[in-house]
């Protein structure tokens, strides 16, 4: 009877380490496939991030150009003003006077304004 005992309990190890066995098979199974998720989700990360970067690029750069070109614009426009100016004093400078001393009395009436 002893026999017996022991025969049914080496038949129950048997079957609980091939029960463990596959229990660790599909463990291992799943660790793999979360393992391929996961790397697979990490390349689309890179490559999305990879893809907005590259377009903050170029819109830096539109941007970077487009400030460019009107700083560009506004110093040619400046320097034209500035020699427009300049001709004209030239060649009018006692009406340059008179508008000089007329836009200084209006300077003058307006911060008084505000003194009082």
């Amino acid at each position: 009877m002893a026999d017996s005992s022991e025969k049914a309990n080496d038949g129950g190890d048997g079957a609980a380490a091939e029960r463990l066995a596959a229990a660790r098979q599909k463990f291992s199974e799943a660790v793999e496939g979360v393992s391929r998720k996961a790397q697979g989700t990490t390349e689309k990360v890179r490559e999305e991030a990879a893809r907005v970067g590259e377009a903050a690029r170029e819109r830096i750069d539109t941007a970077r150009d487009s400030v460019r070109q009107g700083y560009d614009r506004v110093t040619k426009d400046l320097d034209q003003l500035t020699q427009d100016v300049n001709e004209y004093v030239r060649h009018n400078p006692g009406r340059s006077i008179a508008i000089a001393a007329g836009v200084g009395f209006v300077v003058g009436l307006l911060m008084r304004g505000r003194r009082g």
